[in-house]
């Protein structure tokens, strides 16, 4: 368990959220925890002062966080609020760097009505994970586009993963390419449009498998991030 902090020299502040989940997991003052900024600080930090509303103390010592094996950004097309919240779950997990809402032809459109109230709630689920597996950074969250604009702007290399691709495996794709940055495209709950696998190769866009079975859009995204780091 970490906690993200704000760190000045060799101090460090809680906000109240923060704070609240610190006395609810039982820590007290004179105990040692895990900090981060989100942005790969990483700090072991001793609790001087713990209320309800704050926390501070000192940094005991700076660590060393990992060097990610690669900057993976995921542009999905947008599914249910549930499927969602577990994607952004389990990619942050996986290490994903930046996650892209991207509405295509057989996309759930409705999810992104009130974009700014969604992206609060991805912002707290994403932070939740963060903590939780002791990842140093937090994914960023891009604006919704279109798939159209998304496969013209994605950068390069890009993947998009189909479900009737049998013949290129995305890990072994991935081996030849090995990008230090790589996208990643993944489709909704119903697939993609045979067009919109057409427009994306012609945006120089891989077309990949994740294998024979199909998979839930959710376990699609977490498999392919994931694979993508090892």
């Amino acid at each position: 368990m970490q906690f993200i902090a704000k760190v000045n020299n060799n101090t460090w502040t809680l906000d109240e959220d923060e704070a609240r989940h610190l006395k609810v997991v039982r820590f007290k003052t004179g105990d040692t925890i895990n900090l981060f900024d989100g942005k790969g600080g990483l700090w072991l930090g001793k609790i001087e002062t713990l209320t309800d509303k704050s926390a501070s103390g000192q940094i005991i010592k700076t660590l060393t966080p990992f060097k990610p094996k690669r900057k993976i950004t995921l542009c999905f097309s947008v599914i249910s609020r549930p499927a969602t919240e577990e994607l952004l779950n389990l990619c942050t997990q996986a290490g994903v760097y930046a996650i892209k809402p991207v509405i295509s032809q057989r996309c759930e459109k409705d999810l992104i009505k009130k974009w700014q109230t969604k992206q609060e709630r991805w912002e707290q689920i994403i932070l939740s994970a963060a903590k939780q597996c002791g990842s140093p950074y937090l994914p960023q969250i891009l604006e919704p586009q279109n798939f159209v604009e998304a496969v013209k702007e994605a950068k390069k290399p890009a993947l998009i993963c189909y479900e009737d691709e049998h013949t290129l495996p995305i890990l072994t794709e991935i081996q030849k390419l090995n990008p230090e940055e790589l996208t990643i495209f993944i489709g909704p709950e119903g697939g993609y449009e045979p067009e919109e696998i057409v427009l994306a190769k012609q945006h120089n866009i891989l077309s990949v498998s994740l294998g024979d079975f199909i998979l839930r859009a959710q376990s699609a995204a977490f498999a392919a991030v994931w694979g993508a780091m090892q």
